[in-house]
């Protein structure tokens, strides 16, 4: 194996590896992640090489970025989501793909005004104007899934009874239509975990006992053809923006810190909550303050850009 064999497969693992370290606050599940990492990844390359590669086949022309959790305690949504699809969604189209962020009705606003902040060009579209059918392939990014008796639950196990199918639908005729689909999570109970779901049972808290009424746990029974468990969702999208932009020689593809930093901003500004505390006009992701979100993006674009470097050394 030559030296650029074994650097271009470094890279692609450090991308992987960056993308599993957990940053959860106290009261969180921990230490599922790297679990649920290696069962999806099998024997495989790494997951972000991976989804990459599968994106950047050239039948692929059209793709949604399907997002947003809204009702209840979260009536515009949440920042794990949206900041991700449309981080991915403004990379695919500098790769010459259309790509749309599908997200609930209630959230439209919201990702209008990341898509501003972020300086993008993608489409966003309202999940009851989506047709599976004008898409080649889709990823879904912290979105809820189902479990086998078609209910959604929250981390811990709390069934949501405001949540329409719609998503799982739409992935679910993806499937059948033979189209790509690749799903980005944390927890278990997002749209993709069926493809390990015995798995992921087992290993995530409450997944095969959710303890409430319906009793079949949490995790989601939607399979999407890659699963790519991550510390939080949107570090997987961050992940596999990155991996596209090396597999293509545009390391710094995902957007820059302060970009991620403004989506963030104009995210909370118009209503969506840090999922990890609840807490109105917190800048956070998953708990996670502002400062680690723009470190670990600083981190991943560096990775990239180390990969196209070459040191002048002598021995």
């Amino acid at each position: 194996m030559s030296t650029m064999t074994l650097s271009g497969a470094a890279v692609f693992e450090n991308i992987d590896r960056l993308s599993q370290v957990e940053m959860r606050t106290q009261g969180l599940p921990v230490g599922i992640i790297g679990r649920l990492y290696t069962i999806a990844r099998a024997d495989g390359e790494p997951l972000a090489q991976r989804a990459a590669a599968a994106l950047l086949d050239p039948s692929i022309e059209r793709v949604a970025c399907v997002t947003g959790i809204a009702g209840g305690l979260l009536p515009r949504g949440e920042v794990d989501g949206p900041i991700g699809a449309a981080a991915l969604a403004n990379g695919l189209v500098e790769m010459g793909r259309a790509a749309h962020v599908v997200v609930p009705d209630a959230m439209v606003h919201v990702l209008e005004a990341v898509r501003r902040a972020i300086g993008g060009e993608f489409g966003v579209v309202a999940e009851s104007d989506a047709t599976a059918d004008r898409y080649d392939a889709a990823v879904t990014v912290e979105k809820l899934g189902h479990n086998r008796k078609g209910v959604f639950h929250t981390i811990f196990g709390a069934p949501l009874e405001d949540q329409a199918p719609t998503g799982d639908h739409f992935i679910e005729e993806l499937n059948r239509a033979g189209k790509l689909t690749i799903g980005i999570g944390d927890g278990g109970n997002e749209i993709g975990f069926g493809a390990i779901f015995e798995q992921a049972r087992e290993i995530v808290p409450r997944g095969a006992d959710c303890e409430c009424p319906c009793h079949d746990g949490l995790v989601t029974s939607t399979a999407t053809r890659i699963v790519y468990p991550a510390s939080v969702s949107n570090f997987g999208a961050y992940a596999i923006t990155t991996a596209l932009g090396v597999l293509d020689d545009k390391p710094l593809l995902l957007a820059s810190p302060q970009r991620i930093a403004d989506a963030v901003e104009a995210a909370v500004t118009n209503g969506c909550l840090d999922g990890g505390t609840f807490e109105p006009g917190r800048l956070a992701d998953d708990g996670i303050p502002l400062e680690g979100v723009t470190a670990y993006v600083t981190l991943l674009r560096t990775i990239a850009c180390q990969h196209f470097r070459t040191t002048p050394r002598h021995a």
